[in-house]
């Protein structure tokens, strides 16, 4: 029996499915560019010809072709909040964090698997990508920190503890990715990496 995706509470509407897939084809323009002729070969009007959309329509998603480009392969952040917040009540949210995210890198397919380590690489090799890319795990801490408030009814500016369950949190995620581009071979999976983040932070740290 195939395994339940536990982010399945939540369907998008059709003007966030309609403005996600927009998104998501300008982003996936940029990146395919990007790895053609390098980001500094690559012009705004180029992504957004090869998107058929304006240019206007294009800087109403992304401020720069670099955040385009990094954008390709994101994941949508309200689905995991969404899921997030159906969780159980007695489920302590470091618990359902690792629940949801360890299946959502797990599903994640063979082809963007190989775009993520393309991407990654080519943030290594061209530094204007990577505030983009901290801004992305930014992004996911912010989200995470504010559905975790908002389920154990804490304030998400001023309360310390939904701060450190989302820092950590984006913390193992970005751990992950980094030791699974940077390692030969496909193993561990970054599902096998982020499953073990989690598990290390649950022991406190300690070294075995």
């Amino acid at each position: 029996m195939p395994e339940k995706d536990p982010a399945q509470s939540r369907r998008p509407s059709l003007r966030e499915r309609k403005k996600l897939h927009t998104r998501r084809t300008i982003a996936d323009a940029a990146f395919g560019l990007a790895v053609e002729h390098g980001v500094d070969g690559v012009l705004v009007e180029e992504i957004a010809e090869r998107a058929f959309v304006s240019p206007r329509t294009l800087s109403n998603y992304f401020p720069s072709k670099e955040a385009a480009i990094v954008a390709a392969g994101e994941d949508d952040l309200g689905v995991l909040t969404a899921a997030l917040r159906d969780r159980p009540d007695d489920e302590a949210p470091l618990a359902s964090l690792r629940t949801l995210l360890v299946y959502g890198v797990r599903s994640w397919t063979p082809e963007q698997l190989e775009a993520l380590r393309i991407k990654e690489r080519l943030i290594d090799a061209y530094p204007t990508l990577l505030p983009h890319r901290m801004a992305q795990y930014d992004a996911l801490e912010d989200a995470i920190r504010v559905a975790v408030a908002e389920r154990m009814g804490l304030d998400a500016e001023t309360e310390a503890h939904p701060r450190l369950v989302a820092g950590a949190a984006a913390s193992v995620v970005k751990t992950a990715v980094r030791v699974w581009v940077r390692q030969e071979g496909d193993e561990p999976t970054i599902g096998d990496l982020v499953a073990a983040g989690f598990a290390d932070l649950e022991t406190g740290l300690t070294e075995d």
